[in-house]
């Protein structure tokens, strides 16, 4: 009601200081649960992206499933941008273009603290001991099927 009485310029300032305090709790709270949405998909049990393309079939919405892929995506992206001078460089992380987005993804689909610790040294060693599964990321395209 009291918002009613406001003009329009005082009420625009409201609702935008209103974002600004809120908006990095609202990240930390939607990354929180988007981890959490990760860690059930439990990808390390089984590496099978059948299994879980199911499973997201089954619990999410079609919206709630994008917002999820979108995540994982991310995710990928930065460890990507992250690590890509250590997997160019000399020597290198030991794996193709196809096999690194494999590997990212399979960080990721580890969980939050496998993928907040994650280093160039076990990068290069799941590398060389083949220690990831073709590909965590499989698991959403029927999103994108239509």
């Amino acid at each position: 009601m009291y918002l009613l009485l406001l003009d329009e310029n005082a009420l625009i300032f409201r609702l935008k200081l209103l974002y600004y305090i809120y908006k990095p709790k609202f990240r930390y709270d939607m990354s929180n649960r988007l981890w959490k949405q990760v860690e059930e998909l439990n990808w390390q049990s089984d590496g099978d992206y059948c299994r879980i393309e199911e499973f997201i079939k089954n619990r999410y919405n079609m919206n709630s499933a994008k917002e999820l892929s979108a995540f994982v995506d991310s995710k990928a992206a930065e460890l990507g941008r992250e690590f890509e001078k250590a997997w160019l460089g000399d020597p290198g992380i030991a794996c193709s273009d196809d096999s690194w987005s494999d590997l990212r993804y399979e960080v990721v689909g580890r969980g939050r603290e496998f993928f907040e610790t994650i280093t160039v040294g076990k990068l290069q060693e799941m590398a060389d001991n083949n220690d990831y599964q073709e590909s965590f990321s499989y698991s959403f395209q029927f999103l994108y099927s239509h």
